[in-house]
C-alpha cells in the first residue's frame, strides 16, 4: 500500500492545499522578479528620457557663461574647466547684468514652453519679439551693466543671437505640440506594457504536482514511488 493511499481524506485535502499554495507562491515570485527588473531597467530609462526632455539646466549654464565671457581652459590633469575671465574689460556684463538677463531667460526656456503647442509662424514671431525686447533691455541698461568699451559693444549682437538660438531651439521642441504628444504616447505605452515578457507564462497547472512533476518530487508521500 502506498503512503498516499494510506492517507485520510483530510490529509489528502491538506496536501492538495499545500501544493496549490506552493504553486501560487512560485508564480507570484516569478511575477515580482520580472516586475522589479522592468522597473529597474525599462521604466528607469524612460524616466531619464523624460527628465532630459524637460531639463534646461545645461542651456542656462551655457548662457550664463556666455554673458560672463568665461574662459575655457584645462587643469593640470588635462580636463576642460571654465574659469572666470581675468580680463575685466572683456566681460560683457557685470554680475547685475547677468542676473537680470538670466531672470528673463528662465521665463522663456522652461518645461512649460516645451510642453506647449505652437505653430511655425507663432514660433517665428515669438522669437523675433523676444530678440527685439532682449536687445532693447540690455541696451537701455548698458551703463548699469558696464558695457563701456568697443570690445563689449562688438560682442553685443553675437551674444544676443546665441541666446536667441537657444530660445528658438526650445520653442521648436513645442512645434505642433510634438514634445507633449511624444511624452503622452510614451506614458501610454508604459502604462499598457504587459508585466510578463512575451512568450513567458507563470501560470502553473496543478498537473505539475502529479507524478513526474516538480511538486510530485517535493511531496514526501511520493518518495520511493519513482
Amino acid at each position: 500500500m502506498s503512503s498516499k493511499e494510506g492517507m485520510s481524506e483530510y490529509d489528502r485535502q491538506l496536501l492538495m492545499q499545500r501544493e496549490q499554495e506552493l504553486a501560487q507562491a512560485q508564480a507570484n515570485q516569478g511575477m515580482n522578479n520580472y516586475a522589479n527588473a522592468q522597473a529597474m531597467f525599462g521604466q528607469g530609462a524612460k524616466q531619464n528620457i523624460v527628465e532630459w526632455e524637460l531639463d534646461f539646466s545645461a542651456e542656462l549654464v551655457n548662457i550664463e557663461r556666455l554673458l560672463r565671457c568665461d574662459v575655457l581652459a584645462r587643469d593640470e590633469n588635462g580636463n576642460e574647466v571654465w574659469l572666470e575671465n581675468p580680463n575685466k574689460d572683456a566681460i560683457f556684463l557685470n554680475k547685475r547684468g547677468v542676473d537680470d538677463v538670466l531672470r528673463q531667460i528662465i521665463l522663456l526656456i522652461n518645461k512649460n514652453k516645451v510642453l506647449s503647442n505652437y505653430k511655425a509662424d507663432e514660433i517665428k514671431e515669438r522669437v523675433r519679439m523676444i530678440g527685439h525686447e532682449l536687445r532693447c533691455f540690455i541696451y537701455n541698461n548698458y551703463l548699469e551693466y558696464e558695457i563701456d568699451n568697443d570690445y563689449k559693444m562688438n560682442n553685443f549682437s553675437p551674444i544676443v543671437l546665441s541666446i536667441l538660438d537657444a530660445i528658438e531651439a526650445a520653442y521648436r521642441r513645442a512645434l505642433n505640440g510634438e514634445t507633449h504628444r511624444g511624452l503622452s504616447e510614451a506614458r501610454f505605452v508604459q502604462q499598457n506594457e504587459p508585466l510578463m515578457p512575451q512568450g513567458q507564462n507563470f501560470n502553473f497547472n496543478m498537473s505539475q504536482g502529479r507524478k513526474g512533476g516538480l511538486l510530485h518530487k517535493l511531496n514526501p508521500f511520493s518518495w520511493g514511488r519513482g
